[in-house]
């Protein structure tokens, strides 16, 4: 049994407690230098009950170990200060730390690269008015505080109307660097239109980069050095859809403990194991629980600004300062592009050919009725209706231009004269007949040859007096033609002015069209009989019987609208109706002709609701124009030339007839008196031809003349007749048969032809 408190177990007791306490300091020391995580400390207890004595060993945390944690802890304050973290409450919400630094406006802009591509986001278009919304984007990456969440961009449009507006912009603008006081000043220096737009642009929301879990399966000392073995070693892209993990762990990536952050400081692929030290945070990682893949945030600034068709945009930012609402003191420089010009971001189509393919743009609408000024009917007031009055409104002839070049008198002088012929003409036609018809019944030979010498005269008197009709219709057809008149009826309209009301309304809406409606009346002012129709309704099989409207409703022209360079919109422009080469709004243009009345109203159109659901006043009181009795005789000339054509296409014809032999033809005709049905004799013997025929004793035909009928029957004599019919020769007797049949024939064409010569034969035949 050992001396207790001995001085020999004192000293002993003592050296080991030197020794310890020698050991502690080497280990102290060593934790100052060593790299390791931990240094161990060996310590005597004495249990204080039974006095027993033991060497306890405690791993105390190196230097190194302590000044990451005390690194962690000053990441994790830095965080809080910068406002980027987040801590836990009681109740086990998080709330984001606000700290509130010295108020500085931010630095300016500068180095923005210019965009060459848009991109598509789709959107409603009531937010965006515009379906894809089409933007482009611009890096603020580094160029504006990390905590920052929105900037401030003004956009200057400068205004191209036509192709020759955009290259300039192109040549001038696009490529050179201009801040924004010189741009401006250099676009009203160059008399160039543009307009601004001030906008503030939230920052996107960030979206972790990158997704991976990794499971805690073990967590060793080697070599002083604490290490956790995880289940993977791999992560993948959150863009990927189902991500894939490709992308391998490695010295300096993040990873994230609950509210902690860890960055690998070495790694062994292939044990699955990692060193960590810490970032931010005080947790302490445990087996079975999990790491996260982490991308510290605001790690990009990416703006995406709505832009449209064919702009020519020169985009200035501002950053803001979100603790106080600052931004920025000076806007950066000017990043200057044409929109149709870019390409789709990942394509090669262009904006102009995107756009038109598969954009609605509502956007474009608005912005053109805010230039126009766009009333809506809702907030509109129903204009007046003008007040009318028949002194305004008369009759003209609106085609005075086609005879505009004729000798007037001179036209109806001819037609005078053609008149005066085709009398005499018809005097002589009725002359000859009846002279034809006497012919017939007189049986005295002198008589009937001054009867025909009469009637030969008279056919020479018709001839004459129709070749002068002839040439006095083809003079006046002949003076038609040559002065390029249209034989054409007069056209007649009502025309007139009435007064343009008032504007009506705050702001003043003007009236900016009209409706007149007309309809004819009797000249006694009373309406016309109004048709009825029917039809049947195939929802309830009922006839809808309908009264067809005698009025006719005609719109006039629509006032003109021009832009207004100093106050950017459109006005409207004052009707002239003194300038006869402008269509006026207010202007009345009716057909009406001989023999009617026309009824007229008008009504006003505002430019409110126009011109979906224009505003209308009431119709206006009515007036009844008539046909002027001076007006009524007014197409004398017209009808004198229509008359002459027709005449001279009849003349054509009858010409025709006569070299054709057709007028001669019927002219020889006389009336028959011995015919009960009225008759005529077609032709009379001496317009008979007739072939006299000499033959030989052998009965050949030796020779043949032509003569006419006439001739012949006065050649043949009675005593030759009764010589051959008495005493015939034997020959004689052998043709009597055919002589006398052809005796029979000659006497039937002298009934025919010439009844008194018959008689006479009758007569002399007796008296033998």
């Amino acid at each position: 049994m050992a001396n207790i408190n001995s001085f020999t177990e004192t000293v002993n007791m003592l050296i080991s407690q030197v020794n310890i306490a020698l050991n502690n300091v080497v280990s102290l020391n060593e934790s100052l230098t060593t790299k390791n995580d931990t240094v161990t400390i060996s310590v005597d207890e004495v249990d204080p009950i039974t006095g027993d004595s033991s060497t306890v060993t405690y791993a105390i945390p190196s230097y190194a170990t302590t000044l990451n944690k005390v690194n962690a802890i000053s990441q994790t304050v830095d965080t809080f200060v910068k406002g980027e973290g987040v801590i836990l409450l009681e109740d086990g919400t998080y709330r984001q730390v606000s700290t509130m630094p010295v108020a500085i406006a931010p630095a300016q802009i500068t180095g923005v690269s210019t965009p060459t591509q848009f991109n598509i986001k789709n959107n409603w278009f009531f937010p965006s008015l515009m379906f894809p919304q089409l933007t482009v984007s611009f890096d603020l990456t580094d160029k504006i505080d990390d905590t920052a969440n929105k900037v401030v961009i003004r956009r200057v449009v400068v205004d191209n109307p036509t192709d020759t507006d955009t290259q300039w912009f192109l040549d001038n603008i696009v490529g050179t660097d201009r801040n924004y006081y010189d741009t401006v000043t250099f676009l009203s220096q160059q008399g160039r239109r543009y307009w601004e737009d001030d906008e503030t642009i939230d920052l996107p929301l960030a979206t972790p980069p990158y997704s991976g879990y990794f499971v805690i399966l073990n967590k060793q000392t080697i070599s002083g050095e604490e290490w956790y073995y995880l289940d993977t070693m791999y992560y993948g892209k959150t863009s990927d859809s189902p991500v894939i993990k490709n992308h391998q762990l490695s010295v300096g990536d993040f990873l994230r403990y609950n509210n902690s952050v860890w960055k690998i400081d070495d790694i062994q692929i292939n044990e699955k194991r990692v060193h960590l030290i810490p970032y931010v945070g005080m947790d302490s990682p445990t087996v079975n629980n999990t790491f996260d893949i982490y991308t510290p945030p605001f790690t990009s600034k990416i703006v995406d600004l709505a832009v449209g068709y064919n702009e020519c945009d020169i985009i200035f930012i501002k950053g803001v300062n979100d603790y106080f609402d600052l931004i920025g003191d000076v806007w950066s420089d000017g990043i200057s592009f044409y929109t149709n010009y870019l390409t789709l971001s990942g394509g090669t189509q262009t904006f102009e050919d995107y756009y038109n393919t598969y954009v609605s743009d509502f956007g474009i609408q608005l912005e053109g009725q805010a230039k126009e000024k766009f009333i809506p009917a809702y907030f509109g007031v129903n204009p007046d209706a003008p007040i009318i009055s028949t002194d305004m409104f008369s009759v003209n002839q609106i085609n005075t231009q086609i005879n505009s070049t004729l000798d007037t008198d001179s036209i109806k002088n001819t037609q005078t004269q053609i008149e005066s012929t085709k009398t005499i003409i018809n005097s002589l036609q009725t002359t000859i007949a009846a002279e034809k018809s006497q012919l017939v019944q007189l049986t005295d030979a002198g008589q009937r040859a001054d009867l025909n010498a009469k009637i030969t005269a008279n056919i020479n008197s018709l001839s004459t007096q129709t070749i002068q009709y002839d040439s006095l219709v083809k003079s006046l057809s002949t003076l038609a033609y040559q002065n390029s008149a249209v034989a054409s009826d007069p056209k007649y309209r009502v025309r007139g002015f009435f007064p343009i009301p008032s504007p009506k309304g705050v702001p003043p809406q003007q009236i900016i069209q009209f409706e007149y409606a007309y309809r004819y009346l009797k000249l006694d002012n009373t309406g016309i009989s109004l048709d009825t129709y029917q039809y049947t309704d195939p929802s309830t099989g009922q006839v809808v019987r309908g009264v067809f409207t005698d009025w006719t409703i005609v719109p006039t022209s629509i006032k003109t609208k021009v832009y207004d360079s100093s106050t950017e919109t459109y006005t409207w422009v004052a009707e002239n109706i003194a300038d006869g080469e402008i269509i006026n709004i207010n202007q009345v243009d009716i057909p009406i002709q001989n023999g009617e009345n026309v009824e007229l109203k008008v009504r006003s159109i505002s430019e409110a609701g126009w011109p979906l659901n224009p505003l209308k006043s009431d119709w206006s009181n009515t007036v009844i124009v008539g046909f002027p009795a001076n007006l009524a005789g007014s197409n004398q000339v017209t009808n004198i030339l229509n008359d002459a054509v027709a005449q001279e296409s009849a003349i054509q014809m009858q010409q025709t007839l006569d070299s054709a032999g057709v007028t001669t033809h019927l002219q020889d005709s006389i009336p028959n008196p011995n015919s009960g049905n009225g008759t005529y004799f077609k032709h009379q013997a001496v317009n008979l031809a007739f072939d006299l025929k000499t033959k030989n004793k052998g009965g050949i035909v030796t020779s043949v003349n032509t003569t006419d009928l006439q001739s012949q029957l006065e050649g043949i004599t009675l005593n030759t007749f009764i010589t051959v019919t008495a005493n015939p020769s034997s020959t004689q007797k052998t043709l009597y048969p055919s002589i006398t049949g052809t005796i029979q024939q000659f006497f039937q064409s002298i009934i025919n032809t010439d009844p008194s010569i018959y008689d006479q034969f009758v007569a002399d035949l007796t008296e033998i």
